[in-house]
Parts: C-alpha cells; sequence; structure tokens
C-alpha cells in the first residue's frame, strides 16, 4: 500500500503541474459577426486563431456575437467558450445552456442584441482550482448609462453541462461594487502557489487597486488598496493593462502615463515602483505587453512600437522603437494597438481600426531591432475588430519557493486520519478522511511513474486497483 499512500500524498501538490501545463490560451476569438463577403475582397465575420497549429491557422467562422473580447479553451487546447459580455457561447457558436443575459441593466437593454457590451478591457475567464470541469468568468458590469457604479461579477460553467457542451451553473454573482476605472479592465494572473488565482480591477479617478482571489471555495473579495499619486488617469478609456510574464508587475496603461507596480503573488500587495510621465515620454493610448523571459516591455502608440529594458536601472531611458508605421491600409490604416503573447512565444498586435492583418514581434526576448518585429506580418481570412481577448497568462506555475496553500496544513492533518479500505485489496480501493476536500489526486507507481489521476471532491474517493 506504500504506492498509493504515495498517491494521496501528491494529490494535493501535484496540482501546479497540471494547470502550468493547461492549454486554456490556444484558441482565440478575433473578429465578429457572421460572414459577409463586401465588394472590393474584404469580408466581415468572426475568425479562430488556433495555436494547436505551428504556425497558427485562422478559419472563417460565423460568430453569434459581435466582437468577443474574452475566450477560453479546455485544457486540451480545444474552444470551450468566448463571451461579449451580453451572453456566453459555446465551442458550438451558440448561446451556452443558461448563458444568456449576462450584465443586467440598462446598459445590457440599450446594447445587446445590437452590438457587444460597451467597456473595452471588462471579462475574462479563469479555471476553477481543484477542478477538471468547472471555469469561473469575472465581468464587469455597467449600471447606468455613466458607467457608475460598476460591479465586478462572476459566472460559473460547467463544461460537462449540455452532453459537454457547457452550461452556466451559476451567473450574475456580484462582489464588489464601486465606480471603476473608465476602460472597465479586469485581470487575473496565477497566485504564487501555482494553483489559485488574483483578479485585480483598477478604481476609477484613482490609482487604487481592487484585488480578489478564487480559491477551491469559490471568488472572494480581498478589499482595495489605495495610492497617493499627483496625476489621476480619469479620462482613458482604450489602453490596455496587463501583469508582467512573471506575474511580478503590473502594467497600468493611460494617457497621463505608464504606472508600473511591484505585485507579491503570494499576499497580493501591489507597490507603484515607476511612472513615465506621457509628457516627458513621447507615447499615447494603446497596447502593453512583456517579453516571454520577462526582460522586455513592449507598448505601442499607433503610430510607434517601443521596447523597454525592465533590468535596466532607468526605465524611461532605455526605451528604443522597434517599429514605425508605413502607411499600410488594410483597408484602413494598419497601425499598432493592441497586443497578446502567443503561446509560441510571438507577440501578436492589432490595429486600432477594422482591418484585416495582424502584425507580429517574432524574437521578443531580443534587444532592440532584434525582436524581429514584422509589419502586417499576417492576412486575416476577414477584418478584425480593434478588440483582443482578454487573456491571462495560464502556463505561469508556483513561485520556485512557492506560498503555502491555506489548506496544506489542514490537508497534512487529514492525512494522519486518512483511512484505506479494504487493506490490502485486490479491486476496488476506497480512500476517505474526516472531512470533504477538494483538489487534485494522482497515483504513481514504486518507480515514481504516474498511472492515475483524478478530482477529489469530498471526503472519500473510490478507485479500482
Amino acid at each position: 500500500m506504500k504506492a498509493l499512500l504515495t498517491f494521496v500524498i501528491y494529490s494535493f501538490f501535484g496540482i501546479v503541474c497540471i494547470f502550468a501545463q493547461a492549454k486554456y490560451d490556444n484558441v482565440w476569438t478575433l473578429g465578429y459577426g457572421e460572414v459577409v463577403h463586401i465588394p472590393g475582397g474584404s469580408s466581415f465575420g468572426g475568425i479562430l486563431m488556433d495555436f494547436n497549429d505551428s504556425p497558427p491557422t485562422f478559419t472563417l467562422q460565423d460568430y453569434p456575437c459581435d466582437r468577443p473580447k474574452a475566450c477560453i479553451s479546455n485544457e486540451n487546447g480545444q474552444l470551450l467558450a468566448y463571451t461579449d459580455g451580453c451572453e456566453v457561447f459555446n465551442q458550438e457558436h451558440q448561446i451556452m445552456l443558461h448563458g444568456d443575459s449576462l450584465n443586467p441593466g440598462k446598459v445590457y437593454k440599450l446594447f445587446c442584441g445590437q452590438t457587444n457590451y460597451p467597456l473595452w478591457q471588462p471579462f475574462v475567464f479563469l479555471p476553477m482550482p481543484g477542478s477538471d470541469s468547472l471555469y469561473y468568468l469575472f465581468h464587469i458590469r455597467a449600471d447606468d448609462y455613466y458607467w457608475r457604479p460598476m460591479n465586478l461579477m462572476y459566472t460559473i460553467i460547467d463544461a460537462t453541462g449540455d452532453t459537454g457542451k457547457g452550461e452556466v451553473v451559476s451567473k450574475n454573482n456580484t462582489i464588489l461594487s464601486d465606480s471603476l476605472y473608465l476602460g472597465s479592465y479586469v485581470h487575473a494572473v496565477r497566485h504564487g502557489n501555482g494553483r489559485d488565482w488574483w483578479i485585480v480591477c483598477p478604481r476609477r479617478y484613482s490609482y487604487d487597486m481592487h484585488v480578489s482571489l478564487l480559491t477551491p471555495a469559490g471568488a472572494e473579495y480581498k478589499g482595495i488598496q489605495q495610492f497617493d499619486l499627483i496625476k489621476v488617469d480619469s479620462t482613458c478609456c482604450i489602453s490596455q493593462q496587463a501583469f508582467s510574464t512573471d506575474g511580478s508587475k503590473y502594467f497600468r496603461n493611460s494617457t497621463e502615463g505608464l504606472t508600473v507596480y511591484d505585485f507579491d503573488r503570494c499576499s497580493g500587495l501591489f507597490t507603484v515602483s515607476a511612472f513615465l510621465d506621457w509628457d516627458l515620454v513621447p507615447h499615447g493610448e494603446g497596447g502593453v505587453v512583456t517579453s516571454p523571459n520577462n526582460r522586455f516591455l513592449y507598448l505601442t502608440s499607433g503610430g510607434t512600437v517601443q521596447q523597454y529594458d525592465l533590468w535596466a536601472s532607468d526605465l524611461a531611458t532605455s526605451m528604443q522603437i522597434v517599429g514605425t508605421y508605413d502607411s499600410t491600409e488594410a483597408p484602413f490604416p494598419a497601425n499598432f494597438f493592441w497586443m497578446l503573447r502567443g503561446p509560441d512565444g510571438n507577440i501578436y498586435m492589432n490595429t486600432s481600426y477594422d482591418n484585416g492583418v495582424l502584425h507580429v514581434i517574432h524574437h521578443p526576448d531580443s534587444l532592440g531591432l532584434n525582436c524581429g518585429f514584422e509589419q502586417h506580418a499576417i492576412t486575416l481570412p476577414a477584418l478584425s475588430s480593434y478588440f483582443m481577448p482578454n487573456i491571462p497568462n495560464y502556463r505561469l506555475g508556483a513561485l520556485s519557493i512557492p506560498c503555502p496553500m491555506s489548506e496544506t496544513i489542514e490537508v497534512k492533518e487529514n492525512l494522519r486520519s486518512l483511512t484505506i479500505t479494504p487493506n490490502p485489496a485486490s479491486s476496488t480501493i476506497r480512500f476517505s478522511l474526516p472531512q470533504p476536500i477538494k483538489g487534485v489526486w494522482h497515483l504513481y507507481s514504486l518507480s515514481g511513474g504516474s498511472l492515475l489521476k483524478g478530482s477529489w471532491d469530498g471526503d472519500q474517493i473510490t478507485i479500482d486497483a
């Protein structure tokens, strides 16, 4: 029974490896609407960007919505769900069972059914820690025409529902209400324990940050962190917000400047570490992303792509222009806007107009022009909107010295009371604990090879030996 006892001990620590390797970001939803071919050779329609192929492939697809703003694949890399903020859609491009009527209220009534929910970066999907089938959608709701107050809400999806097409099992649950940032940004980063998720959204008219946490017990608001800075980013609503690749920094772009926060993935605490004033460093509203090796920060400002060295002693003076707009129209000005780091390590960039191209940074870990920025490197099968899906770094694992999980002590104590019946056994084995817990178990052989895995949700499990 030594091998089986090893199986239980590993059950709550092996979860980090499983999540870090999952392919939740393998399919991106670009474009919008049903496929329509227009005179001149252009097309409108949805576009599926699939990283299961190398290089990624692009498929023209009828969408039941206008401009999806967040999406997620299952752990094997197949599209699971996406949203425009009005409904949740499944992999068959239909409204998911019970996935209607997100964000109810005046703004929903005014926009939904005609276009998408009118916020910029307000939705993000996350896998539920400790579950193989549950996913959370965090979404911001604007309550009136003046966008205040706003609610950070969550909706829960069971991927196994509706015969595998997915089902919304709980929706429009409010975490917090406040006047949030005008662009209505929400983003997420893996907790330092490699299992849980921090969810953050900036407060309007300030540099304050709301912080929530998703654990196997659910979503919980952890409070607001306040900062006293001279400038107030009050007007921007189209720039991008993002965590660094390793989750140690958060970048908040605005018309006033770029605020750089250091972030503690264990405690969830922010510290303002730098501010680039756009009055001193020419820039503008645009995208923000870091290189896979976490050294270089890329910003766009319409006509230029700028690279900053996060290892430099002075961030502002490290700036190099690695791309300048070449006046191409596709069919509108194909300038530089939002950016996303792909599973393949490249950085993909859209434009601030409905165009049929994407720009690519092929070697983002390299300094200066060696980063390999290529304008209009990809021709899309249809015009894509100026939105890109909001996708966190699902592949980020635990810190090298992981944060302790809140349940670790309880699990260890429970293991002292673990019962195995029958013992010895030749077929079915039941493992029982004195109280319910959630996790992922692994069954290992004596030589260390992985034999089986599954979910633990309750006070006992049964497996066939």
